[in-house]
């Protein structure tokens, strides 16, 4: 990886975001623009997501687990079927995911930079 990668690991990625609380939404859309990336949403539910997703491809996604009391995994299960890498950004503590989703990475809100950055290595 060079220095420019680095910098800018979202560089020409297009990133869908997935958030029901518009304040932490604009915040994670700032922090991928500032990574290099391009936003995708943000989309504050699951039907919304699933029509982006079937409208255009990210290159990878970052999802609240709980959107307004529904769980994201329909959203989770259409990304695993494209091949398309995700990660959580969630509040809530990391059992109380779904198993079959527990090998995803998993950030905590408030998502500091440095984090995600190392997430995105991950994936």
């Amino acid at each position: 990886m060079d220095v420019e990668e680095r910098a800018v690991p979202l560089a020409g990625q297009t990133v869908l975001v997935v958030e029901d609380q518009y304040l932490i939404a604009e915040d994670l859309c700032a922090l991928v623009e500032r990574l290099g990336g391009t936003v995708m949403g943000p989309v504050p539910g699951v039907e919304a997501a699933l029509d982006l997703l079937r409208a255009g491809r990210p290159d990878l996604a970052m999802l609240d687990v709980n959107l307004e009391g529904e769980r994201v995994y329909d959203v989770c299960t259409a990304l695993r079927e494209a091949e398309i890498p995700f990660l959580f950004i969630t509040g809530y503590d990391a059992a109380v995911i779904h198993p079959h989703f527990r090998a995803v990475p998993c950030l905590e809100k408030p998502v500091e930079e440095a984090a995600l950055r190392g997430a995105i290595a991950r994936l």
